[in-house]
């Protein structure tokens, strides 16, 4: 009876740590399937030597000056419900030929997106920014984002330099992303330092926001991917 006992206890408290234990998804990007574009285009590709996915802004997108919105195309990846954990991911941002000098060669994540698209929270890089001379500039690297009451733009009249930093990467190279988020808390931590480049205690959509992940750009940018690893939290 004693055994019994002390066998039901072990499996019990097994399936207990197993129910709380980190779940992790990794992805190599390397296909299109299981992606949902919303005012992008996405396909495989070959780039510096590794296999990942080009994702573009779709010709028809309008920006919000034309009467469309920004901050608002991403590949979704499909079967997510992501709400606390890490995103891990690698990236590669330039503009496209003939882009206009206010490109900056965006590329980013977004993540806790609904499914219709239509509210998410989001980070993204101007890599070109990173190499400015002009300072002002370079600290405009980085950049948190909340859709679609929170733009880049709004955020920055409001609370300048509260929700975007500078950091050292650089255009068209391969960059290790890594957003930790717990609760109304992200960090942005870039090539495996040892301190965040951005970290946001209020995420616009609340604590208990969940959903997709998707590989965001922004218009006359070519936006690589590669290599997602996903840890779901608790």
């Amino acid at each position: 009876m004693k055994r019994t006992l002390l066998t039901a206890t072990l499996i019990a408290n097994f399936c207990i740590a197993t129910a709380q234990a980190d779940m992790t998804d990794s992805r190599s990007l390397t296909t299109t399937e299981g992606t949902t574009p919303h005012d992008v285009t996405a396909s495989v590709t070959r780039y510096q030597g590794y296999d990942g996915l080009l994702v573009k802004v779709a010709k028809d997108h309008k920006t919000r000056e034309e009467g469309g919105c920004d901050n608002c195309a991403f590949l979704a990846l499909d079967g997510f419900d992501f709400h606390n954990g890490t995103i891990e991911i690698e990236v590669a941002g330039r503009p496209s030929e003939k882009a206009p000098k206010w490109a900056r060669g965006f590329v980013g994540l977004v993540f806790r997106a609904s499914p219709d698209a239509k509210t998410f929270e989001g980070v993204y890089l101007r890599p070109l920014n990173a190499i400015e001379e002009d300072q002002s500039r370079r600290n405009h690297t980085v950049q948190y984002f909340s859709y679609p009451d929170y733009p880049w733009h709004k955020l920055r009249e409001t609370a300048p330099s509260a929700y975007e930093s500078y950091a050292p990467i650089k255009p068209g190279e391969w960059t290790h992303m890594r957003l930790d988020v717990e609760g109304q808390t992200v960090k942005l931590t870039l090539n495996h330092a040892s301190e965040p480049s951005l970290i946001v205690t209020d995420l616009k959509h609340g604590a208990d926001q969940r959903g997709l992940i998707g590989l965001f750009t922004e218009p006359h940018t070519e936006a690589y991917f590669r290599n997602l690893t996903v840890t779901h939290r608790p």
